[in-house]
Parts: structure tokens; sequence; C-alpha cells
């Protein structure tokens, strides 16, 4: 008798870890839109008024933010009966039009089991770790060293790892 193989559960964040920052834009000033100073603790700014999320849509939009091929041709390997991908964005809801479009420009679309969007405007760290427990993960690709730090703290059985652009070796998952 044939033994019973485990999908493997995967996720991966998406900005920085499937999607492009816009060029010419430093991570460090798209960090100071988004974050608290660094010596506090981790929190996200969530932009309030109207003029701040136009600026923000505006900046996700598909041809601003490039496709990480290396990444997405690690990510395209693994879509088998034996994994489950996902992608965990912290985005904002006012972000959903401009992820799916994304998405479908890309030919991603149908690439995940599903997409989750912080459609509640959580926190992000504390979006993607309660995504996280309830798909019960194996593994998660994240950009953001706060984040991976946070998500290692509160998930021990969860192996994380940090995606530094497309300089990153995937490990050997195939």
């Amino acid at each position: 008798m044939e033994e019973e193989r485990k999908i493997i559960r995967i996720g991966f964040d998406l900005d920085g870890v499937i999607v492009g920052k816009p060029p010419l834009v430093p991570k460090g000033l798209i960090e100071f839109f988004v974050k608290k100073p660094a010596n506090s603790s981790l929190h996200f700014r969530f932009p309030k008024s109207c003029l701040e999320q136009y600026v923000r849509k505006f900046s996700h939009f598909y041809l601003f933010r490039p496709p990480l091929r290396q990444n997405i041709n690690f990510i395209k390997k693994l879509n088998s009966k034996k994994y489950e991908l996902y992608v965990i964005s912290g985005r904002y809801s006012f972000l959903t039009a401009e992820t799916d479009c994304w998405l479908k420009k890309r030919g991603l679309g149908n690439l995940f089991k599903a997409v989750f969007i912080n459609l509640g405007n959580e926190q992000p760290h504390l979006f993607k770790e309660r995504i996280i427990k309830e798909l019960n993960l194996d593994y998660f690709f994240e950009d953001d060293e706060e984040i991976v730090s946070f998500l290692e703290e509160n998930n021990p059985h969860l192996k994380i790892y940090y995606v530094n652009g497309e300089n990153f070796n995937f490990p050997n998952l195939l």
C-alpha cells in the first residue's frame, strides 16, 4: 500500500517576495511612510486620509511593481499536488483591486490556493500570524526582518525564511 503523503502548506508575503518595490524608491523611504520609528515596537501606520490612500494606491499600480521573476519561478516549480500555496499580504483593504489586478496581469491568479489580503485593516504582522495559524502552514516566506522575528517568537513549529529580493537562495523543497 502506498504511504499517504502530507500536503505541505507554504505561505508567501506579497511585496518584497513576489512583487518588487517601485523602481528608484529606496526601501527605507517606503518604510518611513508605513512603519513607526525603528526604536518603537512593531507597528504599521494605516493611511487614514483619502489623499494618502490615493498615493498608496498609485504606488501599487501594477506597472510600478515589477515581478520578482526568480522568486516566482521557484513558486511555479512548487505548483503540484504535494503543496498548497498561499499569499498572505498585510496590504490594507483599499489595495484589494490593485492586488487582484497585479496577480492577473502577471498571470499568477490561479497559482495559489488562496490569496489573503488584510481586509480588516489589522496590524499586518498580527494579520499574518492569525492567517498562518488558521492555515497551519509549514513554511512562510517574508521580506520584513521585524515580522520574521515576531513570527518566529510566536510560531515555533513554523519554518520562516527571510527573503531579501531576488538574491534569496530558496530551500530545496522539491
